[in-house]
């Protein structure tokens, strides 16, 4: 079996939806969400939990639907209940101090009751969450304000953890309202008192903060019993498409939303395309963003071009014209860095064989850029037998990070396990990462510093109208990487614009198989057998489609000059250098035997 028969099918290139009939029921965001719907109900109906902590991306987005899920269900027996105080302010005079008292609340119009029984805040400061005290400058009357804590007394407060760790001095005072269910006043400035005593109240409250993960992990350092008497869960921005009723789920949420923004609505073509550019974000087809902020920007944009042709719902085209141009607009710095290729400015050839010399993938991102973008990068490796080490450049230019460093480690201890070669290594060998300016990190490619070692040492050629990409371990097997659309893409974009040959193509590991999400161009191109995707699992295979040969001997297979396989001419090689008079006229000089 040549190499090109065991490319992958073009339809195996991009996911597809599997629906069979729509739910009736709307869906909602929190009906894709399972495990924070039920940390809400738990919360809400055990009165002896009075802090839920929910990780949240989004904040300003997840609050006005966290806000509507809360108050569209009922969890307490007296939601009817007045809660909070009436202060009644007996201002001072000549000849006597203010005094104030509190008498329960008889209706929502008195100054210290509740008012709703959910609300939220982004931003708040002291007097926002926990009101004021006012005296007037000249005539000294007093006046209480309430604040958020006041007006939700007997409800649900929802916060934004960033802007509490902003003003954490307010922590304090939150959490003893939380541990004692009453309201003290205290003085905002330390050296001024109260101008009269103020009696306190039961506050019954229950509050949620919403972070980041990396707020979580500082107000979780500041806090350390934090989880102690909070309880915990994540509103996840990812949905797990892992069956067909998940997929319908998905699908009606997403024609529910666009309803209720008031947006076109997707036909079926329409969902499949916005399924499968999700994935590509998501590098996961059965993990996909639902985020309602995301959501709505594909909506809106793909409803922008839906004006324009007249069909009932928005479809496939709608969304690939929006994806092509977010891709124009932000791909300036890719259309450079393709055009220093094609310049031959930066070399990478697509043609052709050569030994010692391999295509690599990575993935170039650039900070203050959104857009990411694969670009091929030439590794090359030379090798020069006698008693070293494998030398890797850039990491001792200190232009590769520690992950990287660790790849080529890896790299260099599978071949060394494969061919069983000792210890102490017969020869030396440099590998480089050609053309490259940048710190270089990740072990995505171990499997292309591999093979380039690999064709170094057993002189066997290369083909360069094949990229590769890979992780490896020290047993030879292949493991996932990610950016496996961009790296495709990238060196297909390349080969595209320098024109198909029928011979090019890419070696990826299989288990990124479910990611991928390949645009319509490297389908066609799959599909018409004028490019090539390779999906393997381990070296072995890999030998076989880059080299077409065997890595190591296979039993009851016979060999003959044209075929024999890598380790036997590695080994050849070595044997040959170790016999020669110059070799060993070298050892000898340095004592080895």
């Amino acid at each position: 079996m040549n190499r090109f028969e065991q490319a992958l099918n073009w339809q195996d290139l991009t996911p597809t939806l599997c629906i069979d009939k729509l739910p009736h029921d709307n869906v909602t965001f929190f009906d894709l969400q399972p495990r924070v719907s039920s940390a809400l109900s738990q919360f809400l109906q055990n009165s002896d939990r009075t802090l839920l902590v929910l990780k949240a991306d989004d904040q300003a987005k997840y609050m006005p639907l966290l806000e509507r899920f809360i108050g569209a269900h009922s969890f307490s027996d007296d939601d009817e209940k007045i809660h909070g105080v009436n202060y009644v302010i007996e201002q001072a005079d000549s000849f006597s101090f203010a005094r104030v008292h509190a008498e329960p609340a008889q209706s929502t119009q008195d100054n210290f009751a509740a008012k709703k029984s959910v609300g939220s805040a982004l931003y708040f400061d002291q007097n926002r969450l926990l009101g004021s005290i006012r005296v007037h400058p000249m005539s000294k009357d007093i006046q209480l304000n309430a604040g958020l804590v006041h007006e939700l007394n007997g409800g649900v407060l929802i916060l934004n953890l960033a802007a509490l760790l902003d003003k954490f001095e307010l922590w304090q005072r939150l959490k003893q309202i939380l541990q004692t269910q009453m309201f003290d006043w205290y003085s905002a400035h330390p050296f001024k008192p109260l101008p009269c005593e103020i009696p306190s109240y039961p506050l019954s409250l229950k509050v949620i903060l919403l972070g980041q993960r990396e707020d979580l992990a500082v107000f979780s350092e500041l806090e350390p019993d934090l989880f102690r008497f909070a309880d915990y869960a994540e509103i996840e921005s990812y949905f797990a498409m892992e069956d067909e009723t998940a997929h319908c789920q998905w699908a009606k949420y997403v024609r529910d939303f666009a309803v209720s923004q008031h947006l076109p609505v997707p036909d079926m073509a329409g969902l499949i395309k916005l399924y499968q550019l999700l994935v590509r974000e998501s590098e996961d087809r059965q993990l996909i963003n639902i985020s309602p902020t995301m959501l709505k920007n594909w909506l809106t944009k793909a409803g922008l071009s839906h004006k324009n042709t007249g069909d009932k719902g928005i479809s496939a085209g709608d969304f690939e014209r929006v994806f092509q141009q977010t891709q124009y607009q932000q791909g300036f710095l890719r259309e450079q860095a393709y055009a220093d290729i094609l310049h031959e400015q930066v070399y990478i050839p697509t043609e052709g064989e050569e030994v010692g010399q391999i295509n690599g993938l990575s993935v170039v991102d650039y900070a203050g850029a959104p857009l990411s973008f694969g670009e091929p990068s030439r590794i090359s490796c030379l090798v020069k037998f006698g008693d070293g080490e494998i030398i890797d450049v850039e990491r001792k230019s200190e232009l590769a990070g520690n992950l990287h460093g660790k790849g080529m480690l890896i790299a260099e201890s599978c071949l060394a396990g494969i061919l069983q070669l000792p210890s102490q290594l017969p020869f030396s060998a440099s590998l480089v990462f050609e053309q490259s300016y940048g710190e270089i990190n990740g072990d995505s490619a171990s499997l292309a510093a591999f093979c380039v070692l690999t064709s170094a040492l057993s002189d066997v050629a290369i083909p360069q109208s094949i990229a590769i990409t890979g992780t490896i371990d020290q047993f030879g097997l292949v493991h996932a990487v990610g950016g496996v659309n961009d790296k495709i893409e990238g060196f297909f974009t390349i080969c595209e614009r320098r024109g198909l040959t029928g011979k090019q193509g890419v070696i990826i590991p299989a288990a990124t198989i479910n990611q991928l999400s390949l645009s319509e161009s490297v389908q066609s191109a799959v599909r018409n057998q004028q490019f090539f995707i390779w999906a393997v699992e381990d070296v072995y295979q890999t030998g076989k489609i880059l080299f077409a040969r065997d890595l190591v001997e296979e039993p009851d297979k016979i060999y003959t000059e044209d075929n024999q396989p890598l380790a036997r001419l590695i080994h050849q090689r070595i044997e040959l250098h170790a016999d020669s008079p110059r070799f060993s006229l070298w050892r000898a000089l340095l004592g080895k035997k």
